[in-house]
């Protein structure tokens, strides 16, 4: 039918807008999440827009690990392993925007190496959360999305050697609840 033709065809255009300016917004997203937990700049809302003035790169960055992956996909394991592999190269730009593509990827590919099994741990480590967050027709990821991106970020700080630089750097990224310090006892 024409009604269900043009529903079709606005939302593969929207799918391609929210694809071609989503790069900028990524990094712009991480920028934020980086501000936030080393507490080096205030995060502020114009952070999320801070990296459209790199848009080409951006856009480009998701292209070329979108084409590397997929090609990559043909023999699935090794795709999975290469989303893997690809996976700090946002953040890398997202905090270097004077890096180009490839070298996003080469980064993030060395940062990568011997990594991608505690990552993959980091990000199943949330499937619980994704499941009762689907169970409350997705009003539980507006808690669950800004979690992982700040527990994604911490991974991150940590693989750059900057641990340090969270305001809670004697925490392990995959800390049990029993491992992490005792809160003080308050004074009455």
């Amino acid at each position: 039918s024409d009604a269900g033709t043009t529903v079709m065809i606005l939302l593969a255009i929207a799918g391609v807008v929210l694809f071609v300016i989503g790069g900028g917004i990524q990094l712009g997203l991480i920028r934020y999440n980086l501000d936030l937990l080393t507490r080096e700049n205030p995060p502020a809302f114009l952070t999320l827009f801070s990296r459209m003035s790199i848009f080409g790169r951006a856009l480009g960055l998701r292209l070329m690990t979108g084409i590397l992956t997929g090609l990559w996909s043909l023999f699935v394991i090794p795709g999975i392993v290469a989303a893997y592999r690809y996976a700090l190269a946002p953040y890398l730009m997202a905090e270097h925007p004077e890096i180009g593509v490839m070298e996003a990827i080469s980064q993030s590919k060395a940062l990568m190496r011997g990594n991608k099994w505690r990552l993959f741990c980091l990000q199943l480590s949330f499937i619980g959360w994704g499941i009762l967050s689907t169970l409350t027709m997705g009003i539980g990821n507006l808690w669950l999305a800004p979690y992982r991106n700040a527990a994604e970020t911490a991974f991150y700080l940590e693989l750059t050697g900057r641990r340090d630089a969270m305001p809670w750097p004697d925490i392990p990224v995959d800390a049990q609840p029993e491992a992490l310090p005792e809160a003080p006892a308050e004074e009455n």
